[in-house]
């Protein structure tokens, strides 16, 4: 079986979407309803107090909050995947629309588009462009406990 374009077109924009709902439902799933602090399999922290292993931890279907991060994680890096491809199946299209014709307030959006994308740019490098702070567990609990309003 021959795959011309069309056909690869739509098997990665399918596979493209199928990754965006995963990567939303994991989302959901981490925030909802397997929120931090929903506990973890592994014995880190947890083993060297007595009772420690016996904390309860929330589960669905079999895998902890860490492992759907894991699926999480593997869902964006599949959808940038299949958007880089879509991007390159439609680049001869891409050129065209730059090259077309100037028209009144070409201008104008081809500088909205050149901000857009550089802040995007730079909104994508920030996180490895910062630093992080090394802080202890007890003194970010108490913190976070005191910024929540009491009822």
């Amino acid at each position: 079986m021959r795959l011309n374009q069309p056909k690869l077109n739509l098997i990665i924009d399918i596979i493209g979407f199928v990754c965006a709902v995963l990567l939303i439902v994991t989302g959901f799933l981490l925030e909802y309803t397997l929120p931090p602090g929903s506990g973890r399999l592994g014995t880190e922290g947890f083993g060297a107090a007595p009772g420690g292993l016996q904390r309860p931890i929330l589960l669905l279907w079999g895998l902890s909050r860490h492992e759907w991060g894991n699926i999480h994680y593997w869902a964006a890096i599949a959808l940038m995947a299949a958007l880089s491809f879509h991007l390159l199946l439609h680049w001869k299209w891409i050129v065209a629309m730059l090259k077309g014709k100037p028209r009144e307030g070409s201008g104008v959006r081809l500088a909205l588009g050149i901000l857009g994308l550089a802040s995007l740019l730079a909104l994508a490098l920030a996180p490895f462009l910062s630093s992080t702070a090394r802080v202890p567990r007890g003194q970010v609990l108490e913190q976070r406990q005191q910024s929540v309003p009491q009822r």
